[in-house]
């Protein structure tokens, strides 16, 4: 039996692992990149695995343990390789420089391929298109891969997750972030909280650009409210200088390769991740992708009937009551802290008394970043703090990774300088530089 897995992100990852720990006897992982891990890579900052290994990894860590998984598991993993088609059979029709055009048969088929950005045309927002008009993933991957800054000085549309990441990463790089908008309050609490009123970052809720200025680069946007109808209020127009948008204003599931085949309609063809629905954390992605591949399994005739239930917890500040919010896990307990005398509540586990009261002396932040390489192939390396600092820190020890050089090979964990700044913590790698 072979079930073929197209896409290997986490949820391409985390359904080939557990559908061949179900018996599944083959197992083919096919990846149109040169690498697994999707855009985990290029996700610098850390809140992953909180919730399946109560552990804190960057994106980049987290991709490296299951590349670790799915090469344990014995999983064939064809790289390179990208998805023309799939027929009904099962066949998947694909083509690389290695192995040519192929059509592979199999047995069940898991569409893992998650999405792709949503643009400011198919927004449908007039004016001209300078450079300077990113999406948020576009940004990022300049940022944390390429060694390039959009922009000095950006407005960023859209309130949820990249978006708020996106406007710490360039606030901490030197880039003004002029205003965030959205029409609400969507992006999990502690990035509202770590990403935007750490910084002071300005936001405004029910607010859209309406218009883009400039010929050969952005000169500035035209914002306006929305009305009750749920359209701007042109009346309210707003002229905001910039030289860079950013456009992180939702997800579309890449689902071409499927052609008029639909997902868990047809036997043996089934879809999870970002692909089927776009999740707030990759550790969801993971838990439905696991699921799924025990799915294809039982499908098969293999492995364990039970499939349990996601449990998200994901949770906005919409309708918060309270002074603080816990940052240490995604639950984001909204809590009423009073000083003096001290008391918390609120907060589901003892977690939160002790981040209120770190919160309330010095606050604490992990540091990601990039340091510069000598590879032209590979010319930024991801970092982070091995311990928490002083948020008062952050820039400081921004300055000191600037001067930082680093040549490989280097491994994840590895020490990149010791005592940052000296903050007491240490600079570690979080990716791989080089052959190891």
């Amino acid at each position: 039996m072979r079930v073929i897995v197209i896409g290997g992100g986490p949820a391409g990852m985390g359904a080939a692992v557990s559908a061949k720990e179900q018996g599944v006897e083959e197992v083919v992982l096919l990846e149109r990149r040169s690498y697994l891990g999707g855009v985990l890579p290029q996700c610098i900052h850390n809140g992953f695995g909180t919730q399946l290994y109560e552990k804190d990894y960057t994106g980049g860590e987290y991709a490296l343990l299951w590349q670790k998984k799915t090469k344990d598991a014995g999983i064939e993993v064809l790289t390179n390789t990208t998805v023309l088609s799939i027929e009904k059979g099962w066949k998947v029709k694909c083509v690389s420089a290695a192995g040519g055009a192929r059509a592979l048969p199999a047995d069940a088929v898991i569409i893992a391929t998650g999405c792709r950005e949503r643009t400011l045309p198919q927004m449908r927002i007039p004016g001209s298109r300078p450079s300077g008009i990113f999406t948020a993933g576009a940004a990022q991957l300049m940022m944390n891969l390429k060694n390039y800054l959009p922009g000095r000085s950006a407005v960023i549309l859209g309130s949820g997750d990249i978006g708020l990441i996106m406007a710490r990463r360039m606030t901490l790089e030197g880039i003004k972030v002029k205003l965030i908008l959205g029409q609400e309050a969507t992006g999990l609490a502690r990035n509202i909280v770590q990403c935007v009123e750490d910084f002071d970052i300005p936001m405004r809720y029910g607010w859209t650009v309406v218009s883009t200025h400039g010929y050969e680069r952005l000169k500035g946007v035209s914002i306006a409210p929305f009305t009750e109808a749920g359209k701007p209020d042109l009346k309210r127009k707003e002229y905001i200088p910039c030289d860079t948008l950013l456009v992180a204003a939702g997800l579309i599931p890449e689902l071409e390769v499927c052609g008029q085949l639909v997902p868990g309609e047809e036997a043996g063809l089934l879809v999870c991740g970002n692909a089927h629905v776009v999740h707030d954390l990759v550790d969801h992605v993971t838990q439905e992708a696991m699921a799924v591949g025990r799915k294809a399994a039982r499908y098969l005739g293999r492995g364990d009937s039970s499939i349990r239930e996601l449990d998200c917890v994901e949770k906005e500040l919409t309708g918060r009551k309270g002074n603080m919010i816990c940052t240490v896990c995604p639950k984001s307990c909204v809590m009423q802290v009073e000083q003096s005398p001290f008391s918390v509540t609120g907060n589901q586990c003892s977690k939160g008394e002790a981040f209120a009261k770190q919160e309330i002396k010095s606050p604490k932040r992990v540091l990601t970043t990039v340091v510069k390489t000598d590879r032209a192939d590979m010319p930024l390396l991801s970092v982070r703090t091995d311990r928490p600092v002083d948020k008062d820190d952050l820039f400081v020890i921004m300055k000191a990774v600037k001067r930082i050089w680093v040549k490989g090979p280097i491994a994840p964990g590895q020490v990149i300088a010791e005592n940052i700044a000296g903050t007491g913590a240490n600079l570690i790698a979080t990716w791989v530089l080089g052959k190891m």
